[in-house]
């Protein structure tokens, strides 16, 4: 079973926070981990593989903080895993089945047989990642979700 990052989860969350600023604002990373209840730090890491990426920008200063670099219909759901996860492929032997049978060419064959199935279900994943994008995210029906300034906007457990 693959398992992704909780990163992948966050940083699609956070993005629909940034293109949904208003007057898209660059949003501080204090505000951003409250508002996904991780620590600062955490949240840093997260940040960090967006803009390396390219897909988010960071402004230093008082009126500072973290914007898109894309628009959201550029940004796709591809461009959100792999810049967490990474681009390498996900299927990884280890050459254990060598190790436990017997018959050597016969592991071979299958093992082949079988990095192929996953090597192309990898390819129509990614395919399918490529296809959608936050864009898609942003829109509700016929309407797209309002801008909000994430800055006032105070979480029940404050109150």
């Amino acid at each position: 079973m693959m398992k992704m990052k909780s990163g992948v989860e966050q940083a699609i969350c956070i993005l629909i926070m940034l293109a949904t600023q208003i007057d898209q604002r660059p949003i501080k990373s204090a505000i951003l981990s409250k508002r996904l209840s991780v620590s600062d730090s955490y949240l840093k890491k997260v940040m960090r593989s967006l803009v390396v990426s390219g897909l988010v920008d960071s402004e230093a200063g008082k009126d500072g903080g973290f914007k898109l670099n894309l628009t959201p219909e550029e940004i796709t759901m591809l461009h959100i895993y792999e810049a967490i996860e990474g681009a390498h492929s996900f299927v990884r032997p280890s050459n254990l089945a060598e190790k436990v049978f017997l018959r050597a060419e016969k592991i071979k064959y299958k093992k082949k047989e079988v990095l192929e199935v996953f090597f192309d279900a990898e390819q129509q994943f990614k395919a399918r990642l490529q296809k959608y994008t936050l864009d898609s995210l942003l829109v509700e029906g016929s309407d797209r979700v309002e801008n909000v300034d994430w800055e006032s906007i105070v979480l029940s457990t404050e109150i």
